[in-house]
Formats: structure tokens, C-alpha cells, sequence
């Protein structure tokens, strides 16, 4: 299971009555991390994967480690849609996000739109209130619709970032996933991504789909 984020007050997330917004996603189910996935490639060719650092430590005490230092040790090659447990051996990367999405919105501060999973329920630090839901198709998984509030209103949702988020001219849409395994970034625009993929504070793959 993932864990909160602890992000600052600067962003939250609180309760959409409608879902307008949201209703350009509904073709798309959730992202593989592949470059072949096709999501949604349609709309967005480039793709930039943040890879959210694992942990070590026999003590106990969350360490820091990259993928590429996990690919080095096991002397396997980190592919771009390769799956953490495929480098690994395990399925849980026990990310140590803390701080790390704080970074993200900070290269992505135009955010404006966001849907969260049904299923977080009691694992948000608030609840949603008074939000419209979607669905990806009648047997698909169901979002609640939310908007970004700059600083945080009482009540937004602060310690957990949505499932996708987007600005409100749809330039880009972020993606992470349940198992806070990585971050999926897709935009019209490399130079979107640039300064993203640039960043020290993370490890990213940039690509581009055929």
C-alpha cells in the first residue's frame, strides 16, 4: 500500500460539482508505463517517467535508492516501460515520496483538474465532498472529480496526490499510480517536460512515442 505524501499547503484538492472537466479522459484507461501503451497517445506524444525512489536500509530507516542503482546491482538493463518488480524481484518499491511531489507540482504549476480513485476512501487526509464522479467505461474503475485550490483551502485534500491531473488548457496530464510506484508525465510539448527531466531531485525517463 502507498503511502501519504506530507506535501505542503501550498496545492489541495477539494470537491468538483461537475464533471466537465473531466470527461476528455473518459476514452482512456488507466496508463500502462510502456511507450507503447498508447496512453493517450493520441493527444500526447511525449512521455516522461518519474521514477519514484525505492528504500533500503536493514535498520529500518528509509534510504533513498534509484532504479538505476537497483538495475546496476542485479546487472539488468532499466528499460522505459520496465515494471519495478521486474527490475527488482519484488513488487513494492516502498517509495520514499515525501517532499517528492512538492518537486513535481512545482515544474507543474499549472495544475487545475484532478480525479482520484474511489477506492482511497479513509486513505485521504479529508474527504472529498460534494465531487462528481466518472468512470472509465460501465465495468471501469470510478474517479471523484476535484479542483486545485492555491494555497489549500480547509478542507482540501493535501497528503495525496490524484490519480491524473491536468491544466485547465489540457497542454499536458500527469498520471500516478495506486502503488505510488511512478509518475507518468504526457505532454504535446517536449519543453514542457524539459525542465522536469532536468530536475537532480529526480529519475526520469523521457521519451517520445511513435
Amino acid at each position: 500500500m502507498s503511502h501519504n505524501h506530507f506535501m505542503s499547503g501550498s496545492l489541495g484538492w477539494v470537491g468538483d460539482s461537475s464533471p466537465d472537466a473531466a470527461t476528455w479522459l473518459a476514452p482512456y484507461r488507466y496508463p500502462d508505463a510502456g511507450p507503447a501503451s498508447g496512453w493517450p497517445a493520441d493527444r500526447f506524444p511525449y512521455v516522461l517517467r518519474i521514477l519514484h525512489p525505492a528504500h533500503r536500509g536493514p535498520d529500518g530507516k528509509a534510504q533513498p535508492v534509484t532504479w538505476a542503482e537497483i538495475a546496476e546491482a542485479r546487472n539488468v538493463p532499466l528499460e522505459p516501460g520496465m515494471a519495478f518488480q521486474d527490475l527488482s524481484g519484488f513488487d513494492d518499491p516502498c517509495a520514499t515520496v515525501d517532499g517528492l511531489f512538492d518537486a513535481v507540482y512545482a515544474h507543474l504549476d499549472d495544475a487545475a483538474h484532478g480525479l482520484f480513485w474511489d477506492g482511497w476512501n479513509g486513505f485521504l487526509d479529508q474527504p472529498i465532498r460534494e465531487c462528481a464522479r466518472v468512470r472509465e467505461d460501465p465495468t471501469g474503475l470510478s474517479y471523484q472529480v476535484v479542483r486545485a485550490t492555491r494555497p489549500a483551502a480547509t478542507g482540501a485534500v493535501r497528503q495525496r496526490t490524484p490519480n491524473f491531473w491536468w491544466p485547465t488548457d489540457r497542454s499536458w496530464c500527469a498520471a500516478t499510480g495506486i502503488d505510488d510506484m511512478h509518475t507518468l508525465v504526457v505532454a504535446r510539448d517536449p519543453e514542457r517536460l524539459a525542465a522536469a527531466h532536468a530536475d537532480p531531485r529526480f529519475e526520469t525517463l523521457l521519451y517520445r512515442r511513435a
